[in-house]
């Protein structure tokens, strides 16, 4: 059984940190170092996904389930990279960045052509940009300050805006800017703040445009990276590029997540996968050491009768790996659910206030950790003696404390063993990971199915200098009848 579970297990994350402190123009030693990737641009090429994210890229699947890093040339571009292939050519741009860049293939090199510029000839630094190909003719969408035509009570109205670019040169707009979308102070899941309580502002970004037939599509989002009530929202237009866009009919944002491990379901992409599928990836906030700190997961989505796109759940449990199932949008849920979840676990050691409960307690923003002299920090939970659990997977969302890239305090592959409690007292390895080389902040494996009283996690080594720091670790599986 192929399964996948969210955030995504993504080999390699790096530092965010000098990308977030660059934009939000602050001092690199001002906040602890952290790892994150957010923001993610996704094409489905030659039977394989490619995703370019934000702070670096790009990362490449060919199983859709583990993804791994690899050099295009170019390291990042800053926030939200844009991707488009036209006339042969792959283009590529990014965040607040009027640099262009091109190559023969989606992986690269790419290589600088210019700049981006307005019609005027000045450079343009297109936020959270996109492109379209549409009947031969290259357009950008980005983020921007617009209009407020019915003076409504706003501190600062935000939309979408577009403009066509020379076919011969895409480095060049031919057209004005046109606006397609704003913020609406009545649409409650665009208002600002976690519970979308700021009526007088909204940052309408993370635009992604695409088209399925002749009706194109945009994917926006709002109301803030940083908070659970991050959305994605779709808006279409049957008129063109640059024509009427409206808002679907279907209540609410295609993808919202409040509560849970996993939270906030905003800017992302939508692409194709195995078997004319379509999924959409987005962002979650992991915003402890900074508001940007963030990872990315996906969900298969649908099409209505009225051409309306839906995403049934956005998850956090196993679901089956793209290819797998047919018609994945009518439910793709493993039918495995957290066995340990607010079990209170028993610790090697706790370093203050990090107790082993906050392992799973279901909050991103709180771990175990242990002491700085427990040279083999174990964490155990007992399922009771009554009744055995059927265990198919585990997640491990791990915290890499004391990482500090300036200082050459890098992150890298933990080292662990997982075992079952098969008998009372009686315990298996489910999965040796004590020689483990891939580097992933989440790491979800799948294993043989066993039945178990309990589960443990023995940590047996970390990067030099990083003390591991355990967010979540999920055994998954169901109740056993016998």
């Amino acid at each position: 059984m192929k399964t996948y579970c969210n955030p995504l297990c993504i080999e390699g994350v790096e530092s965010g940190r000098p990308v977030d402190t660059h934009q939000m123009k602050e001092d690199i030693r001002s906040i602890k170092d952290y790892r994150s990737i957010s923001d993610p641009s996704v094409i489905y090429h030659d039977g394989k996904w490619i995703m370019y994210p934000s702070y670096s890229v790009a990362y490449v699947t060919e199983d859709f389930v583990n993804w791994k890093h690899v050099d295009i040339g170019v390291h990042d571009v800053s926030y939200s990279p844009a991707i488009v292939e036209f006339r042969g050519k792959w283009y590529l741009n990014g965040h607040q960045s009027p640099d262009m860049y091109c190559a023969d293939s989606p992986l690269g090199p790419f290589k600088h052509i210019g700049v981006l510029k307005d019609t005027k000839g000045s450079p343009i630094r297109a936020v959270d940009g996109c492109f379209l190909v549409h009947d031969d003719r290259l357009y950008i969408y980005w983020h921007s300050n617009v209009s407020n035509p019915e003076n409504k009570d706003v501190y600062l109205m935000t939309g979408t805006v577009c403009a066509e670019l020379d076919p011969a040169n895409p480095c060049q707009m031919i057209t004005e800017p046109v606006e397609i979308n704003r913020f609406e102070p009545e649409i409650t899941w665009q208002r600002f703040g976690e519970n979308n309580e700021n009526k007088r502002m909204g940052w309408i970004e993370g635009q992604w445009v695409f088209k399925i037939g002749n009706r194109i599509y945009l994917l926006y989002s709002g109301c803030g990276t940083q908070f659970s009530a991050y959305a994605n929202g779709i808006m279409y237009s049957d008129e063109g590029p640059m024509g009427r866009f409206k808002h679907q009919q279907r209540p609410g944002p295609l993808t919202v997540k409040k509560h849970g491990l996993i939270r906030g379901a905003g800017h992302g992409s939508i692409a194709k996968g195995p078997n004319d599928t379509l999924w959409v990836f987005y962002t979650n906030i992991f915003c402890y050491n900074h508001l940007f700190e963030r990872r990315v997961s996906m969900d298969p989505i649908g099409i209505d009768e009225n051409g309306e796109l839906y995403c049934p759940e956005t998850t956090e449990t196993p679901q089956f790996a793209p290819g797998i199932l047919k018609n994945p949008e009518k439910g793709n849920s493993a039918g495995l659910v957290s066995l340990n979840s607010m079990i209170h676990p028993t610790a090697s050691s706790c370093a203050p206030g990090r107790d082993a409960i906050y392992s799973c307690d279901e909050n991103i923003l709180s771990w175990w950790q242990p002491e700085e002299s427990d040279e083999r920090p174990q964490i155990t939970y007992d399922f009771g003696k009554d009744t055995f659990f059927e265990i198919h997977s585990f997640r491990i969302i791990w915290r890499d404390i004391g990482m500090e890239t300036a200082d050459g305090i890098m992150p890298g592959p933990f080292q662990y063993i997982v075992e079952y409690m098969a008998k009372p007292n009686e315990w298996k390895i489910l999965s040796d990971q004590s020689k483990n080389e891939r580097d992933l902040c989440v790491d979800y494996r799948e294993t043989d199915t066993v039945k178990a009283l309990g589960i443990r996690l023995t940590i047996t080594g970390a990067p030099k200098g990083i003390t591991p720091g355990l967010v979540s670790f999920s055994a998954f599986g169901v109740c056993s009848c016998n």
